[in-house]
């Protein structure tokens, strides 16, 4: 007798999913039988500080689950930890089957945690069949000098035909296999919404210098997620949004990604962070909506109609080199990237870091577009890009605040977190990170002026009433520079 498992994790969907595809592949060749699974580990339903699982994923998870599990006729949603319960599902199933031959197949992941369990798993005994998947180039591609890459652009040259020419795997019927009809000896949780939503902590807690923040307290208010029209749950809805941005807005992609008035971003990165989408199906739907392979590319002189999707692909492989970047250095969490500055950069004391990290995250910085910003955080769980940069520079150089606060504030906070996004993206916005240059000091009046021009965005999330009113920033933006400057010893 042969068990398949598919071991779900960031991977809701049936298109182009490796793991999935080789799993009832196997099925069909050998006749094992076929079972589905989600584990819900124990620091997401605990949601502890320490192991950050914020509000919105919790939430976001008990909404998706249902919509991913709908495709089966059995799939196991269990609680406990991840290897543990592959090892508790394993015995049970051959205490009951002695001569029972077991496979676990599982998309890889770039976590630290994740080589840490596919490890322990293995040492058990565990046959294993590990599919490339979160990130489609090469884990190990090397500079011309042999060296791992720092800089985006000479990577992005480096992978573009690799990106572009990989391999998208098709759509998988998943009702015609024999399914494993036996228990699994597991703690279950029925697949809808109130039951996985029950499993969960409420609390909206995190941690930054040792000191626990009460996001509830802070905020004085939690989002109705529910209310919100720009999010999805599914990959057929996933795939519909995408479909009608091709053919309405992606031509206009690069005039117009920075746009705060306008924000005629897609939305994919939500379908990215959770597996509903993957880069590959994105780039692949692009390449047949303009029926070129965007090879053969001039940088210097991008025509008006390649401009738009180049940079879109430009995009996705940003999110392929933060990726890369957290697979080879696991620390990054917690260390800057660039070694000159770690240990040497002059916050500001932890009293006053406080009080103003706090005034931040209530949109109370006096610096209006980034006030604006904030509270579409709050509010919907979502930040536009170009807000994403602006405040993480207001937060670490007008601010004086570590970019580590920012950066756990927002894994508490986003439905769309990444974590390897995330991270590169803080440690960007507080120049510390790969793709340096010396210092990037945002201007938020600027910033607004330029992506802002009729207070759009700003009177939206501040509301016209406060937008009137005069701000006066908690630092001067003039003595904010001057100040950042001395901070980084430049």
């Amino acid at each position: 007798m042969k068990v398949n498992i598919y071991w779900s994790k960031r991977d809701f969907r049936l298109h182009d999913n490796p793991a999935l595809f080789a799993c009832i592949k196997n099925c069909e060749e050998y006749g094992a039988y076929f079972l589905p699974i989600f584990i819900l580990e124990d620091y997401m339903t605990e949601a502890k500080p320490d192991f950050q699982f914020g509000y919105p994923s919790r939430f976001f998870l008990s909404k998706c689950l249902p919509e991913f599990a709908k495709n089966f006729k059995r799939f196991e949603i269990v609680k406990g930890k991840g290897a543990q319960t592959i090892l508790n599902i394993n015995k049970s199933i051959k205490n009951e089957n002695r001569n029972c031959e077991i496979k676990v197949f599982v998309n890889e992941d770039v976590y630290v945690d994740f080589y840490q369990q596919i490890k322990k798993l293995k040492q058990q005994g565990i046959h294993l069949e590990v599919f490339k998947d979160q990130l489609t180039v090469g884990k190990d591609i090397k500079s011309g000098a042999g060296n791992q890459y720092s800089v985006f652009t000479p990577f992005k040259k480096n992978v573009w035909e690799e990106f572009l020419m990989a391999e998208v795997f098709p759509v998988v019927n998943v009702k015609h296999i024999k399914y494993f009809e036996e228990k699994i000896g597991t703690l279950k949780v029925e697949n809808n919404f109130e039951s996985i939503w029950s499993t969960f902590s409420k609390n909206r807690f995190f941690k930054v210098a040792e000191c626990e923040l009460n996001i509830d307290t802070e905020l004085g208010f939690i989002p109705d997620f529910e209310s919100l029209d720009n999010f999805y749950y599914s990959e057929s809805e996933c795939l519909k949004r995408f479909t009608k941005y091709l053919e309405v807005d992606l031509l206009g992609y690069k005039e117009y990604r920075d746009s705060l008035e306008k924000d005629k971003t897609s939305k994919m990165s939500l379908g990215l962070a959770w597996g509903l989408v993957s880069a590959r199906t994105l780039k692949q739907k692009i390449l047949m909506h303009f029926d070129t392979n965007f090879l053969n590319i001039n940088w210097f002189k991008l025509s008006d109609e390649d401009a738009g999707p180049i940079y879109f692909l430009s995009e996705l492989i940003w999110r392929e080199f933060y990726k890369y970047l957290l697979f080879h250095n696991g620390e990054l969490m917690n260390q800057e990237f660039q070694v000159k500055f770690r240990g040497n950069i002059q916050w500001v004391e932890e009293k006053e870091a406080l009080k103003r990290f706090k005034a931040w995250i209530r949109g109370e910085t006096g610096y209006k577009v980034v006030d604006a910003a904030m509270m579409q955080l709050a509010k919907s769980g979502w930040m536009h890009n170009r807000s994403r940069m602006i405040v993480a520079s207001i937060l670490t150089k007008n601010l004086g605040v570590d970019w580590r606060w920012g950066q756990e504030y927002f894994r508490a906070m986003l439905l769309d977190l990444d974590e390897a996004s995330n991270n590169g993206g803080w440690q960007w916005g507080a120049s510390v990170g790969a793709d340096p240059k010396p210092i990037r000091i945002f201007n938020p009046y600027l910033q607004a002026e330029n992506y802002d021009k009729n207070n759009v965005y700003q009177k939206k999330w501040l509301g016209e009433e406060r937008f009137s009113l005069i701000s006066v920033p908690l630092v001067e933006h003039k003595d904010a520079r001057n100040d950042a400057l001395r901070r980084y010893g430049l």
